[in-house]
């Protein structure tokens, strides 16, 4: 008889948590489509930064990044307070909530380079030339995110270091696009449209780097998830951990 009481009581408890995680499983890959597809559209404003199409779309999506956001955060606590999961559940569900905070603010990087893209006139002379630099740029940082969004979704620790490892690159291009503009314009009488590139082209580098940062951070989410190790203080943990690195 008791047995029986407790499949009556234990086995919905159980059933109504494993739902309840997998439609927070589900609120966070639809952030995660949401925020892969605000770069690829943010980086598509470089060819067109007047597309008003394009400008909607960032809009629309930003403000569902933001709802959910707050879901998928509510929703964790929520976990947390009734069901009373035990350590690799806990383990998700903090992993949950650490990645959703760096997404969101991915999603504010990304709304800052659309803004400064809006205002940047590329007709102004010596301005052309730095579209290739800032695609390039986009790129890796897009394949960052990437990655480091797949490494959690497909609990994958080599995607997740690899992601690590890309940071390097970013941050050389970001100082790259600074040295190019410092040489292409220092000790010259500029106008005002060329001092708002100039600085729009310094803060959209500076907010891409940033967007590396967080993909970073994503990506140690993930190998806390898989691995159960917080490697966000220790770099020599984090490339010796990586698989095949002996």
């Amino acid at each position: 008889m008791d047995n029986q009481n407790e499949n009556r009581t234990g086995t919905p408890v159980v059933g109504i948590k494993d739902k309840y995680l997998d439609q927070l499983h589900s609120d966070f890959q639809l952030l995660s489509e949401v925020i892969l597809t605000q770069m690829i559209k943010a980086a598509e404003l470089l060819q067109d930064n007047h597309n008003t199409d394009i400008l909607d779309i960032l809009k629309k999506n930003e403000k569902i990044i933001n709802s959910l956001d707050l879901t998928i955060r509510e929703k964790v606590i929520n976990a947390i307070m009734l069901f009373t999961p035990r350590a690799s559940d806990l383990r998700r569900l903090m992993s949950y909530h650490d990645m959703t905070i760096s997404i969101e603010r991915v999603g504010d990087l990304i709304e800052n380079i659309s803004q400064a893209l809006r205002e940047i006139d590329f007709d102004v002379p010596g301005f052309e030339s730095y579209r290739k630099p800032v695609d390039k740029m986009f790129t890796q940082t897009d394949k960052m995110l990437r990655k480091a969004v797949f490494a959690y979704s497909g609990l994958s620790n080599e995607m997740a270091y690899d992601t690590i490892l890309m940071d390097d690159k970013v941050d050389k291009l970001e100082r790259k696009i600074e040295k190019k503009l410092a040489e292409d314009f220092s000790n010259k009488v500029l106008d005002k449209q060329t001092l708002v590139n100039i600085m729009n082209l310094n803060s959209i580098s500076y907010f891409l780097e940033r967007i590396g940062d967080k993909a970073v951070d994503i990506a140690e989410s993930a190998v806390f998830l898989i691995e159960g190790k917080d490697i966000r203080h220790d770099k020599i943990v984090r490339i010796d951990n990586k698989p095949d690195s002996k």
